[in-house]
């Protein structure tokens, strides 16, 4: 007769101190965390579209559509940028008290936020032409990103009749939009008296050419200045690469330590 075999009874298991898991006290445990600096792409991607668009209105014949394209693509990321750029400053610099500056209006915050952090104290004045120009492109703004696909009136111009939308989607105002973006990030840095981090090398500091027979318009002066002293056009393959290589976005490593 066979014998019924037992199952041998499984070992037990010794369940881990959660005190034996956790750091001894006072142990600095590091946490890694990466910022994705997408301010730095769409800096770029500004700069591109506009000398695009600048090449599309200088073509035999003129490539109007392409013009229209490459400056609303121009337009749209220069004011993202500038966005982009004063939020992470603020919420760098300002903490927890940036939720109060948050709801302000664009010149307001860059007249607020540059004010409260720059080293000396100093700020783009209400009204100036810098703040003036903002609301320019912030306009411009409005008007795409809201765009209702209304009725407009045509205007004749030297491209023939236009509506308003269609005017506004020009070579010439996307090298101005370039050019706001450009002049308030400098100016920035000029009231801050620190100097610009090291992957603040994107922003590529020289003028955008923009289109040679450009009519000026009301902008920042420097603007102004700048592109009637640059005559020659740069092309895309000029642009530096992002940080990271090539065409990604780039991102920013910072470490953090913590005392538990």
């Amino acid at each position: 007769m066979s014998i019924p075999q037992t199952a041998a009874a499984p070992s037990p298991t010794v369940a881990a101190s959660p005190a034996s898991s956790r750091p001894s006290r006072g142990v600095r445990e590091e946490q890694v965390g990466e910022r994705t600096h997408l301010e730095q792409a769409m800096f770029r991607l500004a700069r591109e579209h506009a000398e695009a668009a600048s090449r599309a209105a200088r073509a035999t014949p003129p490539d109007r559509q392409g013009e229209q394209t490459h400056s609303l693509v121009a337009v749209l990321m220069s004011y993202f940028a500038l966005e982009a750029f004063i939020n992470m400053i603020g919420a760098d610099r300002l903490g927890t008290r940036y939720r109060h500056y948050d709801r302000m209006s664009p010149e307001g915050k860059w007249v607020e936020v540059t004010r409260l952090v720059s080293k000396t104290g100093k700020t783009f004045p209400e009204g100036g032409e810098d703040m003036r120009a903002l609301s320019t492109l912030r306009t411009w703004r409005n008007a795409l990103t809201h765009f209702k696909g209304e009725y407009e009136d045509v205007q004749q111009s030297n491209r023939g009749g236009e509506t308003r939308t269609e005017a506004m989607l020009s070579a010439e105002n996307a090298a101005r939009a370039v050019e706001i973006a450009r002049t308030l990030y400098r100016s920035f840095y000029e009231f801050d008296r620190r100097s610009p981090p090291r992957d603040f090398m994107w922003l590529d500091d020289r003028p955008h050419a923009g289109r040679a027979r450009a009519s000026p318009r009301p902008s920042a002066a420097r603007a102004h200045a700048a592109v009637a002293e640059t005559g020659q056009r740069a092309g895309p393959q000029s642009l530096p690469a992002a940080a990271g290589g090539g065409g990604a976005v780039p991102r920013r490593r910072r470490r953090r330590r913590r005392r538990s």
